[in-house]
């Protein structure tokens, strides 16, 4: 084969080597053009997904705020009806009228009760539900639920009884709503089913085999970040709370079911107990978002164990807790290292407010744009003494305030409805706050999920309660910012 040969075949094999990277670039830039268009339709995907898990959400709010405001008209009216037959009823009509709206009011409840569930079902069930990081006190918590329940357990008359170790710390980073969400379920469960004896909720500490760790700031997903500049040490422990009870115990068959939707304790009682069937389920549900677990041991006729176990951080120099409250709870004080006993006889209740009239002469300002919880309000205010303005929404509110301040005059507390027309109680408060208001700010609001707490404190509201309004909750707790007793 001649030189000019080899000439040609190396020409040729360079020319189908050229063909070839041509037909390969050609292939590539398809396959570039194809990816770009399947990343551009997963983006827009990905929009419409984040849009619709949007609308859902902002969905189940709206219909839990539409709820949530008939059925705090129905509980607060009840209650306010009761304490004036108290005051001007014959002891032939108060008993009537109570047997009656005790009626109204216990299945108000209940109907909220069934609400809260499939509401919070759905959001589990569609990933809506978002599980908070921030620093809590789990003895603060425990207290709160176990106070909440205090009126169940005195009908029951049985003994509510709180006990912690010594190494619990004051401060954990975690879910304080979600933490309270199970505990609820599991000590009211354990009410409901309990005739005589004792209800045990025991906290205890356990070290884990772990090194200490380093955690971002941006760990903390809400406002509590900000407490934190930088990242900080943290430990991890073993958290396990028990609810121990006397009651009737559970049957090995039904322990099997105990913990999937729509199932109820034991359908097997004489007056088996209703409701939604969904708390365990969500209860568990919960725990496992949380990176926990719910560990259930019962004996028929002796009782039942429900324990809520959970790993969390305990941060080094923590910041102060958000929200806690210092002061113990009238009737029921937390102590280290003691029992708390629940009074169990009705007599150890408080006053009916409109005989002790306990916010006598205190002035409130009430920002709220339903008429119907304009009423509610100024009613059971008015009937514990207070005197009460009305402003139809967060301007009318800081105006209010204003010119009231400009005239040397201070409102004692405000109560700040979150969600108003023309502007919303988060921007009147932050107003406020700049503007060098300083008396108590209490937050009103029938978003009660998760994190509503800590973004109404972070604009600076003192305080948080959520519709349905308890009367003697929000009455106290007026009393306690203003220092009245």
């Amino acid at each position: 084969m001649t030189a000019t040969t080899y000439a040609l075949f190396g020409v040729a094999v360079l020319a189908i080597m050229i063909m070839l990277l041509s037909v390969a670039c050609v292939w590539l830039r398809q396959l570039l053009r194809r990816a770009e268009a399947a990343q551009d339709a997963l983006i827009a995907a990905n929009k419409d997904m984040k849009a619709a898990v949007k609308a859902k959400s902002e969905f189940l709010a709206a219909m839990s705020h539409e709820i949530r405001t008939p059925v705090n008209a129905l509980t607060s009216f009840s209650e306010i009806l009761i304490q004036r037959s108290h005051q001007h009823g014959s002891a032939e009509l108060i008993e009537e009228t109570e047997g009656i709206l005790d009626i109204i009011k216990k299945n108000s409840h209940d109907l909220l009760s069934i609400i809260n569930d499939v509401f919070d079902y759905i959001r589990i069930d569609a990933n809506l539900l978002e599980i908070e990081s921030v620093p809590m006190s789990i003895k603060q918590v425990i207290h709160d639920v176990c106070h909440a329940e205090k009126p169940n357990v005195i009908a029951k008359h049985v003994d509510l009884i709180i006990k912690h170790d010594e190494r619990i710390p004051q401060t954990i980073l975690s879910d304080p709503v979600r933490i309270r969400q199970i505990l609820s379920n599991l000590i009211s469960n354990a009410v409901k089913f309990t005739e005589k004896g004792t209800i045990t909720v025991l906290c205890e500490a356990h070290d884990i085999d772990s090194p200490s760790a380093v955690v971002n700031p941006a760990f903390l997903n809400t406002g509590a970040a900000s407490k934190y500049k930088s990242s900080f040490a943290a430990s991890s422990i073993q958290l396990k709370m028990s609810v121990i009870d006397t009651g009737i115990g559970i049957s090995p068959s039904h322990l099997q079911e105990l913990f999937k939707p729509f199932k109820h304790m034991d359908s097997s009682l004489p007056q088996p107990k209703r409701g939604a069937g969904l708390g365990l389920n969500i209860a568990m549900r919960l725990a496992t978002l949380m990176d926990g677990m719910i560990n259930v041991e019962s004996t028929p006729g002796r009782g039942s164990t429900f324990s809520l176990v959970l790993n969390v951080y305990v941060p080094e120099g923590a910041p102060p807790i958000l929200g806690e409250r210092k002061e113990s709870v009238q009737g029921s004080q937390l102590h280290e290292g003691l029992d708390i006993r629940v009074p169990k006889k009705a007599s150890d209740s408080a006053v009916p407010l409109g005989i002790s009239r306990p916010l006598r002469n205190v002035r409130i300002l009430v920002v709220e744009d339903m008429a119907v919880n304009q009423a509610i309000i100024a009613t059971l205010l008015r009937e514990a003494g207070a005197q009460v303005e009305l402003a139809d929404n967060g301007a009318l509110g800081v105006q209010k305030v204003t010119q009231d301040m400009d005239n040397g005059l201070l409102f004692d507390v405000v109560l700040m409805d979150m969600q108003m027309p023309v502007m919303d109680g988060y921007e009147a408060t932050a107003y406020l706050r700049r503007h060098r208001y300083n008396r108590p700010i209490i937050a009103v609001t029938a978003h009660a999920l998760a994190g509503d707490r800590e973004k109404t404190l972070k604009v600076g509201c003192d305080d948080y309660i959520a519709k349905p309004i308890d009367n003697r909750t929000l009455i106290e707790m007026i009393q306690k910012h203003v220092g009245v007793k």
